[in-house]
């Protein structure tokens, strides 16, 4: 085969698999769903579960991230490729003859070289930086669950709190009604002279205190609407009805001595830093190999301008006498250190954080159990107070104190059903259980 040819084919068999490029524009408008995407008339109110869901299908940051993961994709890729050996090749030509008149005894040739370059030492280190690159592209993806499951959290979180501020207005809205229409005949009867000024006055602040809790719920509400709405990458008008909530599903204390014994299998963030150690580990074992000399090996083939041949064989050594690598292994070896003691703190604080939600949870539980006994009594003294007050028998002023306290301890309810819930969905995130709600609602 010519000599050229050896240059023209590889060429050519190496261009006709390059990739071609082609332009892609940044989008003009939201990609947001419509009301179509999530809710219309006729489908049901969404529970917490199909909320999580949908977040996690629809969440902007979430397709940010998924896109962020294909370069991690693409770097493992390009890591499990074999490196490409150098092809090299001159030509010269002759411009001065040394006998001047053009004698068929003594011919003189175009003198050309063409060598073939290996880099040894690449294909030494390949298996390990591909192990690196492995490794890294199962974190990135670890780092995604575990992105999706704080997703996944928060989607959790907001229903509840939309949830929480939907009864909290609830329950309100029509106590407003009544101590507004209370204070109304109170400013009524008391400009007859029929009520003194004390009860009349009892009226009002009652009513003051019910609008203003009632606005605070109202703001909440609207609040979680809108952040549960950006979170399921949704439109602002977009409706999204949800089912009523129960009491959470308490862990018992075998069950999480379970899952704790579990975190490290279970907890995408952990198996994520788990990876990411086993990537330092094979850079390591690279930056190891890449101590010993680096060696390019050829072979080449020539031809003079006299037409004398040659095949040769060229060898480069790097000696290591200076450098050997020893400050790229010292760097990777604190690397490992430093992300072994990260894991370490990680998986002490995952432990010592799911423990103590866990005796929250108990906590909380026990404080919301006497309140919900104690409310219906708390709620029949309202209601006999109310009859007592009307007809005269009962001061203002106990009246006015034993609404309020009606008023407090039913927030306070609604508090601790909200910190319970909160308690649970993120003991659900640290050990990677479910939550489900009790069968009966309270």
């Amino acid at each position: 085969m010519h000599a050229a040819s050896w240059i023209i084919t590889p060429t050519l068999l190496a261009l006709a698999g390059c990739a071609t490029y082609s332009q892609l524009p940044l989008p003009q408008t939201d990609d947001l769903a419509g009301a179509a995407g999530v809710s219309a008339p006729g489908i049901a109110a969404l529970d917490m579960d199909a909320v999580a869901t949908l977040a996690v299908l629809n969440n902007p940051d979430l397709k940010a991230a998924r896109a962020t993961m294909h370069v991690a994709q693409a770097q493992a890729f390009a890591a499990g490729l074999l490196p490409d050996p150098q092809l090299s090749f001159s030509v010269d030509h002759p411009t001065d003859r040394v006998i001047s008149s053009a004698d068929p005894r003594y011919p003189e040739y175009n003198a050309y070289g063409l060598g073939l370059t290996v880099d040894l030492q690449s294909l030494l280190t390949h298996s390990s930086t591909h192990t690196a690159a492995s490794a890294a592209y199962q974190q990135a993806q670890l780092d995604l669950l575990w992105q999706e499951w704080q997703t996944v959290a928060q989607a959790r979180t907001l229903y509840l709190q939309q949830s929480i501020a939907t009864a909290r207005y609830a329950f309100l809205a029509p106590a407003e009604q009544t101590y507004a229409q209370a204070a109304a005949h109170s400013q009524r009867a008391l400009q007859a002279g029929n009520v003194t000024i004390e009860q009349s006055g009892a009226d009002v602040a009652v009513l003051v205190d019910i609008r203003a809790q009632l606005g605070s719920a109202h703001r909440s509400l609207l609040q979680a609407q809108q952040a549960l709405r950006a979170l399921l990458g949704v439109r602002p008008d977009v409706s999204v009805p949800l089912q009523p909530m129960a009491a959470p599903a308490l862990v018992d204390r075998p069950t999480m001595l379970a899952a704790v014994a579990r975190l490290a299998q279970t907890r995408p963030d952990l198996r994520a830093l788990q990876a990411g150690y086993r990537s330092q580990e094979a850079q390591l074992r690279a930056a190891v190999l890449s101590q010993f000399p680096n060696i390019s090996l050829g072979i080449t083939r020539a031809r003079d301008v006299s037409d004398v041949h040659t095949n040769g064989v060229g060898v480069t050594l790097t000696l290591p006498l200076f450098d050997r690598g020893r400050g790229n292994i010292a760097i990777q070896r604190a690397t490992r250190e430093r992300l072994r003691a990260e894991y370490q703190v990680r998986l002490d604080q995952a432990s010592a954080a799911a423990w103590q939600l866990w005796n929250e949870t108990r906590q909380l539980d026990t404080q919301l159990r006497v309140l919900e006994q104690q409310l219906p009594q708390l709620q029949a003294h309202v209601e006999g107070a109310r009859r007592a007050y009307l007809a005269g028998d009962f001061p203002a002023a106990s009246y006015l104190a034993l609404v309020s306290a009606y008023l407090s301890a039913t927030g306070t309810r609604f508090d601790l059903l909200q910190n319970l819930w909160n308690d649970s969905i993120a003991i659900a995130t640290v050990l990677g259980t479910q939550v489900q709600p009790d069968a009966a609602a309270r």
